[in-house]
């Protein structure tokens, strides 16, 4: 399995909680992604399409879960710069 499909599985539970999760759950999620966002812009960390358009994708739960599963070159480098790292890592401790 390559790196692009690893990271895909990596987020697939993200994305179903984002469907999924009491409001509670998602909301967290969210919340999360975006401080993490928050924190490559005052920090330069991360480039500016990248930065736009996971704030972007926030906005809307679901459009964030479509690209966490879609299997596109675009999607692919969404996942590479993931503002999701905290609620991968959760799941991740959760199913071991």
């Amino acid at each position: 399995m390559d790196i692009d499909e690893r990271r895909l599985a990596k987020h697939v539970p993200v994305a179903s909680a984002l469907r999924a999760a009491p409001d509670p759950i998602a909301n967290e999620i969210i919340y999360l992604a975006n401080l993490q966002v928050d924190s490559w812009e005052k920090n330069s960390l991360c480039s500016s399409d990248y930065i736009f358009a996971w704030r972007e994708l926030l906005k809307c739960p679901n459009d964030a879960a479509s690209i966490l599963e879609e299997r596109s070159s675009h999607a692919a480098a969404l996942r590479q710069n993931s503002p999701f790292v905290t609620s991968v890592r959760k799941f991740q401790a959760q199913a071991t």
